[in-house]
């Protein structure tokens, strides 16, 4: 199965209060990751232009008619011709094993849920036929169509970080990476 991996690295990490691009192996560790389980590609979606030379590989900088990462990856998606799965940059107890069952899983497409059974968007699998809604607004809407794929099993891996406070809360789980 081919698809492209699209990690969302273009946030402010406002509420983190350094940047999680760069944590816990950053952007780096998850493309790895993406090519291991098959990826033919890989593009980092870094935000502002300011931030393309922050990675290597392909960088692709948010356009300015943008507003809003619902917008940029709708945009991104237009841009390519092949499944994409999205990664975000704060997924950091993600793991080779759960990520490649997910992609398994969800090769007609779908949203995994999170150890607390919430769907979570920015993991979604999205195949080249699904047409993105383009009243979307929100991360949420445009994905709402996809099917939910039960990934519990994995408990925290399809998590993602926003505050320090969770760094103290799961620390012996990201005390492993």
């Amino acid at each position: 199965m081919s698809f492209i991996g699209l990690l969302l690295a273009g946030g402010k990490s406002l509420r983190m209060g350094q940047d999680k691009s760069l944590m816990f192996g950053g952007v780096a560790r998850k493309k790895e990751l993406l090519f291991r389980i098959g990826a033919c590609r890989v593009i980092v979606l870094c935000g502002e232009a300011a931030r393309i030379n922050m990675f290597e590989g392909e960088v692709w900088p948010d356009p300015e008619h943008c507003n809003g990462i619902h917008e940029v990856v709708e945009w991104a998606i237009g841009e390519l011709d092949d499944d994409v799965l999205l990664v975000p940059c704060d997924a950091f107890l993600l793991e080779e094993k759960a990520c490649s069952a997910f992609v398994e899983l969800a090769k007609n497409g779908g949203v995994p849920v999170d150890g607390d059974g919430r769907r979570q968007p920015l993991f979604s699998y999205i195949p080249r036929t699904f047409d993105v809604p383009k009243t979307a607004s929100s991360m949420r809407e445009i994905v709402k169509l996809l099917p939910t794929i039960n990934t519990q099993k994995y408990g925290l891996i399809f998590t993602n970080f926003n505050r320090s406070e969770q760094l103290k809360e799961y620390r012996d789980e990201l005390s492993r990476l």
